[in-house]
């Protein structure tokens, strides 16, 4: 089985864990070859991996005849299937599947509209949620299926060693549980809901004041908002806030419980797994990708989008919860399905199924 992966690209935020899918799809049987922008952080990884690729944009992201190497990667490549990520991905490599006579399986990510996609010939959503919403889009649901964002859970297991120094590095004893929150600061991401409600926690607690503390890590355009809205609060102390880390891993080794607070729904949610798979417990918006990685009260727990109110509440439960240990053995053994081998082999029996379904509709 011969496979075509085309993102209009050269970096991407999740090409490590999607360069570790290839090589275990090749594992797999599967012959890959990459096409993709020129070079960056992607064809690094690629070329590190021994992954065959090959460089191409197109002249404009709007007319995709003029991407003429892609077209001649698939005539001397010959796929059985074209897989695309990115809507302009989507976009391009759907109308050279359609003049090449190759079906083209598209991932869907995020939240786009139909018209990057209207070539494909099947959707792999990357959540129920997903799903749900390209269905909304009058999209057959017998043309899509929820393929999960891999995850590499190896290297996610705690470093006690490093959980102890960044815990003494910020002051934090062993009896004081480190809430985190981590990502990008804008609007939607919630950090001032997480802001209020871990507020309105500790007034309604204020016990747990001394048993408590409030780490926000990330960066973007909200930063400065978010850093006067935690000046103002009554529990300032207890609330930090901290560059972007290239490797969020040594925060949440050192935390107890993460809190992904989105407004809107998040398409997959990836960093809410990877607290997972570092052993966290979570409370997570009751929308979007968390749906189908969080069980209420088993893994994590679930509050209302936007609702400062609700985000106490989940705190309350969390923080007061005495099996708090046993729910973060469960969080690491959910976060473990969604590993990487268990992804590739969804992903070739969903290429077998495209490919199959094209050559009989012939």
């Amino acid at each position: 089985m011969r496979v075509l992966h085309y993102v209009d690209e050269s970096n991407l935020a999740w090409g490590e864990t999607w360069v570790q899918l290839l090589s275990e799809l090749a594992r797999l049987g599967v012959e890959n070859f990459v096409a993709c922008r020129d070079y960056g952080t992607l064809t690094e990884r690629l070329d590190k991996a021994g992954i065959e690729f090959g460089l191409c944009r197109p002249l404009s992201q709007a007319l995709p005849f003029t991407n003429t190497r892609l077209g001649k990667f698939i005539d001397g490549f010959r796929p059985d299937l074209i897989h695309t990520r990115l809507s302009s991905a989507a976009k391009i490599g759907g109308w050279w599947g359609k003049h090449k006579n190759v079906p083209v399986l598209q991932t869907i990510d995020k939240y786009p509209k139909l018209k990057y996609h209207k070539d494909g010939d099947f959707y792999a959503a990357c959540s129920s949620s997903v799903k749900e919403y390209f269905a909304s889009l009058g999209v057959p649901e017998g043309k899509i299926a929820v393929v999960h964002n891999p995850i590499d859970v190896s290297k996610y297991a705690r470093d006690e060693k490093v959980r102890a120094e960044r815990r003494a590095a910020l002051g934090v004893s062993g009896g004081v549980k480190a809430v985190l929150g981590a990502g990008r600061f804008v609007d939607w991401k919630g950090f001032d809901v997480l802001i209020n409600g871990y507020g309105k926690f500790l007034t309604e607690n204020p016990s747990e004041a001394d048993r408590s503390v409030l780490w926000i890590v990330g960066d973007g355009e909200e930063r400065d908002k978010l850093a006067a809205l935690a000046e103002k609060s009554p529990f300032r102390e207890n609330i930090k806030i901290f560059p972007f880390a290239k490797d969020i891993r040594q925060y949440m080794w050192a935390a107890d419980l993460f809190v992904l607070p989105s407004k809107e729904p998040e398409p997959f949610g990836i960093v809410l797994l990877e607290a997972m798979a570092c052993g966290l417990p979570a409370i997570a918006t009751r929308a979007g990708g968390p749906l189908d990685i969080i069980e209420e009260g088993v893994n994590g727990w679930f509050a209302e989008p936007g609702d400062a109110g609700s985000t106490a509440d989940g705190l309350r439960r969390a923080l007061s919860s005495a099996s708090l240990p046993e729910t973060a053995a469960r969080a690491r053994e959910r976060a473990a399905q969604f590993g990487v081998a268990r992804i590739a082999g969804e992903t070739t029996e969903l290429y077998r199924r495209v490919i199959e379904d094209y050559r009989a509709a012939l």
